[in-house]
């Protein structure tokens, strides 16, 4: 399968080519995986032998939520609620199905895919602070070397959040990219490739904590890479 990003109008002639030489063409949003796996079942006796996470679905193969090909789960549950938001269906958390972190991880990381890490997003991830940290160090266990997870609220809201909530703390500490910051339609045109509106932020977590500072990535030079 070929994805084609549209930064301009095709000609006619060029989409014709494309098709003879591809096949006929099928057009995706630009946030839609191509598959979406349903959320697993399990059993409450099972989610009571460890820790879990309550989550909406997940999917391998994305190219739009962090560098390089990743595998994603989606979170359910969020009180922010941003205007515009295209996930809505993921604020209530009391739906979607409680997993085992082991499990999930295990199935994030299927090797029948090929992946350069795991994005985690929701939803917002840092409602089920103790759930993600559980996922993220079920995740390492395995021999995951990058986790990326967004978030609605800044870095700096999180670290102040961590106070109250030490898990949120741990979590910045082990992770290496935080997308964070709420989705502001007005900005959406300013939108970075992985992220929703032009003042979410991509930031270098492995730097952050080296330099004590914010330290942001450049989407588009990591592109490039």
């Amino acid at each position: 399968m070929v994805v084609v990003e549209e930064h301009y109008p095709f000609t006619d002639n060029l989409q014709a080519s494309l098709a003879d030489l591809l096949g006929q063409p099928r057009e995706i949003a630009c946030t839609a995986p191509v598959e979406i796996l349903a959320p697993l079942i399990v059993s409450s006796e099972e989610t009571a032998d460890g820790p879990y996470v309550r989550i909406s679905c997940y999917w391998h193969n994305s190219l739009i939520e962090g560098p390089g090909r990743r595998s994603s789960v989606k979170l359910q549950g969020c009180t922010i609620h941003c205007l515009g938001c295209i996930t809505p269906d993921s604020w209530a958390p009391n739906i979607g199905h409680h997993v085992p972190v082991d499990l999930l991880a295990e199935v994030l990381l299927d090797h029948t895919y090929k992946r350069d890490g795991i994005s985690i997003l929701g939803g917002e991830p840092f409602f089920q602070p103790d759930g993600l940290l559980a996922l993220v160090r079920a995740l390492r266990r395995r021999g995951c070397h990058h986790i990326l997870a967004y978030s609605g609220y800044t870095y700096e809201r999180l670290r102040r959040m961590a106070r109250q909530t030490p898990a949120i703390g741990i979590i910045l500490d082990e992770i290496e990219i935080l997308i964070d910051g709420p989705y502001i339609a007005a900005l959406a045109e300013s939108a970075g490739p992985w992220t929703g509106s032009g003042n979410q932020r991509l930031i270098d977590l492995l730097a952050t904590r080296h330099t004590g500072r914010v330290v942001l990535l450049d989407a588009r030079e990591l592109l490039a890479d």
